[in-house]
């Protein structure tokens, strides 16, 4: 077997994976799903819109700002 036909092999199996994924995704059983999940970025702002009332309607309670990253990694940096 010469590398021509391995590469010939290689491209046909490349080819259906790439067939198959296209598939996949318009598949009409997917559809519902991939309709949730265009939403979400959507949904996150009505989310964080719902926590700001919450914690303004609520004020025995000091509101933490989560938008913060975490002090965990700031430490760990690279010195090369």
């Amino acid at each position: 077997m010469s590398i021509g036909n391995l590469q010939g092999i290689g491209t046909i199996l490349a080819m259906a994976a790439f067939i198959g994924v296209c598939v996949w995704a318009w598949s009409s059983k997917n559809k519902t799903r991939f309709d949730e999940a265009s939403q979400l970025p959507f949904m996150d702002d009505e989310l964080d819109a719902h926590i700001l009332e919450d914690k303004s309607l609520d004020t025995d309670k000091p509101v933490v700002n989560q938008s913060k990253p975490s002090q965990e990694g700031q430490g760990r940096q690279n010195h090369e």
